[in-house]
């Protein structure tokens, strides 16, 4: 069909101004949507395709795409068949194609390569988990616009894809495109996996990061053939600068067996964050007093002493942390290796230590064995080993001496403080120990059932050890998490908590326990200064308290302070790295930058570590809300309905779901008689009204977050895509420039660290 013709066909709905571009399969033009008023480019399949294709196929499969909505993915405005083409419209993307891009510079800065697959991957997991298959990833398909990548032309592949038809083939078309096909795809198996997808997006960042795709040649049946019969090259043999992880990864992607394949995008995606460059995440720095302790090994007949063993792996990281000139990961990474098949140098790479600590327990009734190494995760070296033997009346003081053969081979000198540190022992029975660690993990978890879970093994603790500060402040803690959560009606339990906090500070000034408490209580409160003051006083007492360092970062992120809460984000990550509220605080940073985007794969990395986790849960499930993922966080909102119905951030989550998709009067029936206690649950609230049209008690409780502690000025004021409707309205702005005039204040005051 000539363009003459085209355009008297579409008349009525698109005024075609000119030509853009034209490949394979189609042409695209740009064009006038006369009803919207705005510019559009419309693809139309060339005479040859559309003459091949089964119409009702195509524009079934295009329907199927247009639904898919996520800030990554080109969306579908418009499809049909005009005199006997097939044609779908799309918005006008300022920019240009990745292909176009790679051609004018070659390979990409690592760290701009890192995050655009990253934003590929996000858009590729949420089409996934809707059963969605691209089938035809290339950087052709790729749009860069404005820093970000999309992708587009979902559906075409599928359409074309037709059992026992070649057809297509023979009118010199391709189903994909033989330098990002996967083998299984290449071989024409029509049972393809999301694996088939993550093939493409590894060759894609595989020509981001070298410049050329894995496989080339001089004719598609060249690169199908090398495909076959060789491996790709490895990316560091053509970019030195390329991480060995990112390197590994890539080539995981690429394996030509599916099954030994990343399942899933945003499983690559989490394996390329892990090991990103300083441009993508801050690399922790190694330095020679910086180690982990691997979980010791359970070499006991019954392996039900496998809580000794890791209540002994807790204790030596409780001591060593305690010394301020060594670096030590904090217990929830260490525990998470446990059993392990990683070789001591990729894991200090992995954590960024110089050494590691790896042992073993065998106990036979009364008997106990412990042996222990110390290893130079550089040259993978033993610096130190000892072993011991002895009853399990001595297992605290084996303990304290592992921790001083450390710090003797380590050449730490201890001070006075120090020393006496190691000799305490705040919790002695192993038992007991071993309830409180339980009992600390389950109250984590901030739903009701694991709170109350977690306050019985406290108990069954103090009925060993008896009311000990540790187990004292963490009973105190169910409380404070009680309000945190909003599981409770009133804010008396912060009350309760604050008694017993005094009451620590009078009983042990030098250790973290009070401080720590009255910091989350200030944090829920909204006095932020002083839960500052709090945290900080925690933090001097204990460098490596994750708690403490995660609520800090999230006080201040709070208060507008991103700066002071990037700083808290990357001590946690340090810290912490393996933990999943570590992975949280890294995510929720951009949204007060306005990039929630870029924080998502992170938040999916902390969830993958805790799937059962509520606040991650509604942490993902918000986020996709942010980016415009009402799909996604649809099936976020389900969960938490069914799992914690009575969390305040379910019917949060849920009531802006409902909006997005278009349904305000269920949103608004949604948030009747919700929950309301602190300043973070009245601000997420008040976005749920906004959202659901409900303007006066928006503000009204946007106002009270405000006032109460709770002001992120720029989020407020820009960057939140739930208040647009309330944005030049005179209330907003006066609430908004409250809220920046606090950000000022607070930045200014110089109270975060």
């Amino acid at each position: 069909m000539t363009l003459d013709a085209l355009t008297v066909a579409l008349a009525d709905r698109y005024a075609i101004e000119r030509e853009l571009g034209r490949g394979g399969m189609a042409t695209v033009y740009l064009a006038q949507d006369l009803k919207h008023h705005r510019q559009v480019a419309i693809k139309v399949l060339r005479p040859e395709v559309s003459a091949e294709l089964a119409a009702d196929r195509f524009l079934r499969e295009i329907r199927t795409t247009a639904n898919l909505q996520h800030p990554h993915i080109v969306p579908v405005f418009d499809s049909g068949a005009a005199a006997d083409q097939l044609f779908f419209v799309m918005p006008l993307i300022e920019g240009e194609t990745l292909r176009e891009r790679l051609e004018r510079e070659g390979a990409l800065p690592l760290g701009e390569a890192l995050r655009l697959i990253g934003e590929l991957a996000g858009a590729l997991e949420y089409a996934h988990e809707a059963g969605i298959l691209h089938r035809d990833l290339k950087p052709e398909n790729v749009m860069l616009s404005r820093g970000h990548a999309m992708l587009a032309d979902f559906g075409i592949a599928r359409s074309a894809d037709t059992p026992g038809d070649d057809r297509l083939t023979r009118v010199g078309s391709s189903v994909g495109t033989p330098a990002y096909m996967s083998p299984e795809q290449a071989a024409g198996e029509r049972e393809l996996t999301a694996a088939s997808d993550v093939y493409g997006l590894g060759a894609i960042l595989f020509e981001m990061l070298t410049g050329e795709p894995p496989f080339t040649g001089p004719t598609p049946e060249a690169i199908l053939v090398k495909r076959f019969t060789t491996d790709a090259p490895t990316v560091r043999s053509l970019r030195a600068d390329a991480p060995a992880a990112c390197e590994t990864a890539v080539a995981r992607a690429l394996a030509s067996d599916p099954d030994f394949r990343f399942p899933t995008a945003a499983a690559f995606a989490a394996a390329l964050i892990a090991e990103a460059p300083p441009a993508a995440r801050p690399a922790p720095t190694v330095d020679s007093r910086s180690l982990v302790v691997l979980p010791f090994v359970n070499q006991s007949p019954d392996p039900d002493n496998a809580y000794f063993s890791d209540g002994l792996t807790e204790e030596i990281i409780s001591d060593l942390a305690a010394i301020k000139s060594l670096h030590v990961i904090s217990r929830t990474s260490s525990m998470l290796l446990k059993g392990t098949t990683k070789g001591v140098p990729a894991i200090g790479r992995e954590l960024g230590v110089r050494h590691v600590l790896e042992g073993s327990v065998r106990k036979a009734g009364n008997a106990l064995r412990i042996t222990a190494q110390l290893i130079d995760a550089s040259t993978d070296t033993r610096v130190w080993g000892d072993k011991y033997g002895g009853t399990i009346d001595d297992v605290f003081e084996v303990q304290e001496r592992v921790a001083r053969e450390i710090v003797a081979a380590l050449g730490i000198t201890l001070t006075s403080d120090e020393d006496r540190h190691l000799a305490e022992r705040p919790i002695e029975d192993p038992r007991a120990f071993e309830l409180f660690l339980r009992a600390r993990q389950e109250m984590r978890r901030y739903d009701l059932a694991s709170i109350e879970r977690g306050e019985e093994l406290v108990r069954q603790a103090i009925a060993i050890e008896g009311e000990v500060p540790p187990l004292k402040a963490l009973l105190a803690w169910g409380k404070v998490t009680r309000v945190k959560a909003g599981v409770v009606a009133d804010m008396s339990g912060l009350d309760e908590a604050m008694v017993v906090a005094e009451e620590l500070l009078q009983a042990v000034p030098d250790a973290p326990f009070g401080h720590s408490l009255l910091g989350f209580i200030g944090y829920i409160r909204g006095t932020m200064p002083e839960a500052i003051g709090h945290l900080r006083a925690a933090l001097e007492r204990e460098p490596d308290d994750a708690d403490a360092i995660f609520y800090l970062g999230i006080g201040v992120l709070g208060c507008g302070d991103i700066a002071a809460g990037e700083r808290a984000a990357a001590r946690l990550m340090a810290v912490d790295p393996l933990a999943p509220l570590t992975w949280l605080l890294a995510g929720v940073v951009h949204w007060w930058k306005g990039e929630a985007e870029v924080g998502l794969p992170k938040l999916e990395r902390g969830f993958a570590l805790d799937p059962g986790n509520a606040m991650i849960r509604w942490t993902v499930g918000y986020t996709r809300a942010l980016v415009g993922d009402a799909a996604g966080a649809a099936r976020d909102a389900a969960v938490l309905v069914r799992e914690v119905p009575n969390m305040p951030y379910t019917p949060q989550l849920l009531s802006i779901v409902q909006a997005m998709e278009g349904r305000q009067e269920e949103a608004r029936a949604t948030l009747q008689g919700v929950q309301l206690l602190d300043a973070h649950q009245r601000f997420h609230l008040a976005e749920s009204f906004a959202a659901a049209g409900d303007t006066e008690r928006a503000l009204d409780l946007l106002e009270e977050a405000v006032d109460g502690g709770f002001h992120p000025g720029d989020f407020i004021a820009t960057y939140c895509p739930f208040f647009e409707s309330l944005r030049g309205t005179p209330r907003f702005e006066a609430i908004a420039e409250k809220a920046l005039r606090f950000t000022r204040e607070f930045v200014a005051s110089g109270v975060a660290p």
